[in-house]
């Protein structure tokens, strides 16, 4: 990789423990946009998450104490676009997702001074995940 050549939005950081699973939390669907800015009705460029540790919160249950008090993660769900639109909101809330395959990478932050890469997401390509288990 050149120094002078990279693209910070597509650095993967490796020395991160990434979670096996993941209880989503929230769920928001991003659409595509057009040259314009407008948004195009009925299309979805990713889905934002934020997700718990699902064997943090186990742990955490089984001692008796309340798990909705985790510190949340930021997941995203990449892929075709027919794959992003075959996922529900609803199904997707409470529900486990396995991480296996997710990169770690920088996350964009706006903040009062136009933004920065403050902080760490994890990135899903369901389109990937699919296609290993068809192979299978």
């Amino acid at each position: 990789m050149l120094l002078g050549k990279a693209k910070v939005a597509e650095v993967v950081v490796s020395n991160v423990e990434v979670p096996k699973v993941a209880v989503i939390q929230s769920v928001n669907k991003s659409p595509r946009y057009s040259e314009s800015g407008e948004a195009i009705q009925g299309s979805v460029a990713k889905i934002s998450c934020q997700f718990i540790d699902a064997e943090l919160a186990k742990l955490i249950q089984k001692s008796g104490a309340d798990s909705s008090e985790l510190k949340t993660y930021p997941l995203e769900l990449i892929g075709n676009e027919q794959d992003l639109l075959g996922i529900s909101v609803d199904e997707l809330l409470g529900s486990e997702i396995k991480l296996e395959g997710a990169k770690v990478m920088l996350k964009w932050e706006q903040g009062r001074n136009g933004g920065g890469w403050r902080g760490l997401k994890l990135v899903l390509n369901v389109s990937e995940a699919t296609n290993e288990s068809e192979k299978k």
